[in-house]
């Protein structure tokens, strides 16, 4: 699955049908009654965030969008039933919060409530024309205290057409997009040809939410809890920042920019991963160990302080949960040897270490940390690894051009998410768009693909 983000997507012209809530749908959202269940830790950033955007602090629109294509005419009928059936089977898209970001409610509407109408048609003849209508319907739309707060889309021609979906992204994380293309290409596949449709159950995260608000806060001796608050105290009582000057206050973020690159093709992320199982590693802690050696080697002083993205779908109950379901896990990488081997073993150790405390409840932990943790930044340094192989309908992303889509909108850190798909490695980075940034930011990425690029080259210890 391609991950990229909106300025970077290059749509094919054609018609563009779309799909929204019935007024008898809308009817049923207002009548909803209220469910006592609270934001996820995620969706109270999420909020927080949007919050800040109101004040004029940062810009609005934090939203990720899909986009895959099938071939042969389109069946409106069937892709009407197919959102239908798609928005029923999973509760967090028939969810929302009303209020205010400060104190919101959720409802959820019910399952047989849900109905779809066409909306307006559009016809498109060039590429910029389209993603600028696309981007202008998300931002429109993808409000955390919106509803439906999605877009539903298809994107006609005579050869094929694109299905293209949008969402807040208080409902969504990265692994749902993978797991929507899979199914809506399934559930529309089935009955365009009227065949049988099975798919495996859907856990709620709703469900999910109320289990993770019902978890107890740890004690002071609680591994996480000391694991959490040594790492925050070495970061001044705050988030990690990428530790090279990128020309931005905290809190106050720049509209962003962003890079995409393939790193390795599918033969040389092979090599890569031999030697880093050869040195007891991973492809994953091969990333980390050489985004810290790339920091070293650009002038980043002492330890590499930095959050990894996890999953929390480790119950199979999740495993097809359409949700943000991921949490962060806090590292500390030494590089200092200046050896690709040793950065190596220093992220398996670490990342061990952070898993065996329990480092990954941060939703619990962060809160009982009190006043020795304050949130400065809307951002926060990171690098993230998702490998696309093993999910469902992945062998399908590269012909159907599955893309995973990020707005564009503001940034006052660096961020970067490595993919592995079956087609090699891959890297999107965003940082804020100052003269400071790029310099060290392009520096740091083209270490971070030497490394990887030849680290079969260096002694292997």
């Amino acid at each position: 699955m391609q991950v990229t983000t909106i300025e970077h997507y290059v749509p094919e012209p054609g018609t563009l049908l779309e799909w929204r809530p019935a007024p008898s749908t809308r009817d049923a959202v207002a009548a909803a009654p209220a469910v006592d269940v609270p934001p996820s830790f995620n969706q109270w950033f999420h909020l927080q965030t949007a919050a800040r955007a109101a004040d004029g602090r940062c810009a609005p629109g934090v939203w990720l969008a899909l986009a895959f294509d099938l071939p042969g005419r389109l069946d409106p009928v069937a892709l009407d039933a197919t959102f239908a059936y798609w928005i029923r089977r999973h509760e967090t898209l028939r969810s929302g919060f009303r209020g205010t970001r400060e104190d919101p409610e959720r409802f959820v509407v019910p399952k047989a409530e849900v109905a779809l109408i066409p909306g307006d048609v559009h016809h498109f003849t060039s590429a910029p024309g389209l993603r600028a209508h696309l981007r202008s319907r998300l931002d429109e739309v993808c409000d955390p205290l919106s509803w439906p707060g999605f877009v539903l889309a298809a994107i006609v021609r005579s050869t094929g057409f694109t299905v293209f979906c949008g969402f807040d992204h208080r409902n969504v994380d990265g692994y749902s997009l993978a797991i929507a293309v899979h199914e809506l290409a399934t559930i529309y596949l089935a009955l365009s040809a009227g065949e049988p449709l099975e798919l495996p159950a859907a856990g709620s995260f709703i469900e999910y939410c109320a289990l993770e608000n019902a978890r107890q806060p740890p004690g002071p001796d609680d591994p996480a809890m000391i694991r959490w608050g040594r790492f925050l105290d070495a970061c001044g009582g705050t988030t990690p920042a990428f530790p090279l000057q990128l020309g931005v206050r905290p809190g106050f973020p720049r509209p962003q920019t962003t890079s995409c690159r393939r790193l390795l093709d599918r033969s040389a992320v092979a090599g890569f991963e031999a030697l880093c199982r050869k040195l007891g590693g991973s492809v994953f802690t091969g990333v980390l160990a050489a985004a810290a050696l790339a920091l070293r080697r650009r002038g980043a002083g002492g330890d590499i302080r930095l959050v990894t993205p996890m999953h929390t779908r480790t119950d199979p109950r999740w495993a097809h949960t359409i949700g943000w379901l991921t949490t962060v896990a806090p590292l500390t990488l030494c590089a200092r040897e200046d050896r690709f081997a040793m950065a190596l073993r220093s992220a398996v150790a670490e990342f061990r270490a952070a898993r065996e405390a329990g480092a990954d409840r941060m939703p619990v932990v962060l809160p009982a940390l009190g006043d020795r943790f304050r949130r400065t930044r809307d951002d926060v340094f990171m690098v993230s690894y998702t490998d696309y192989r093993g999910l469902r309908g992945s062998e399908q992303h590269a012909p159907r051009r599955a893309q995973h889509i990020s707005n564009v909108t503001v940034a006052d850190d660096a961020q970067f998410w490595v993919s592995r798909t079956h087609e090699g490695l891959f890297l999107r980075a965003r940082y804020p768009d100052t003269p400071e940034a790029h310099q060290n930011v392009a520096a740091f990425i083209e270490s971070f693909t030497a490394i990887i690029s030849q680290a079969h080259l260096t002694p292997a210890h």
